[in-house]
């Protein structure tokens, strides 16, 4: 992995979005859909998100936003110039490596010999 004194710039992977802030797509982060908590557990204020058409210097065109104190997933378009967020948990993408999809298991969550249908019993 090249370093900063190596490159001038830091070799950012851009597959997790960890503090709050402005996220050029392709740069920062890369395309894809992502996944946080939501809002800090006793916060005041919302996980809010948006996704961004333009950078320009003059302003910032909105393609679709949103608040939540509870779970979000959010896709970002390769097309999409920027991701913001505030006030969210890290943002981590959904079917990376060491995520599960439980939507995908079905409803019985049958994880080979453990199955949540036998768990009670």
């Amino acid at each position: 992995m090249a370093s900063a004194a190596d490159t001038g710039s830091l070799d950012v992977k851009g597959t997790r979005i960890l503090v709050d802030g402005v996220y050029r797509v392709g740069f920062d982060v890369q395309p894809g859909t992502y996944t946080t908590a939501g809002a800090w557990p006793g916060g005041l204020l919302p996980c809010t998100w948006s996704r961004i058409k333009e950078l320009p210097l003059g302003g910032i065109a909105t393609i679709e936003h949103g608040n939540s104190f509870g779970p979000v997933t959010v896709t970002i378009e390769p097309g999409d110039d920027g991701f913001i967020a505030t006030g969210c948990r890290s943002w981590n993408p959904v079917g990376g490596p060491g995520s599960v999809d439980a939507g995908s298991l079905g409803g019985s969550l049958d994880f080979g010999s453990l199955s949540t249908g036998s768990l009670g019993s």
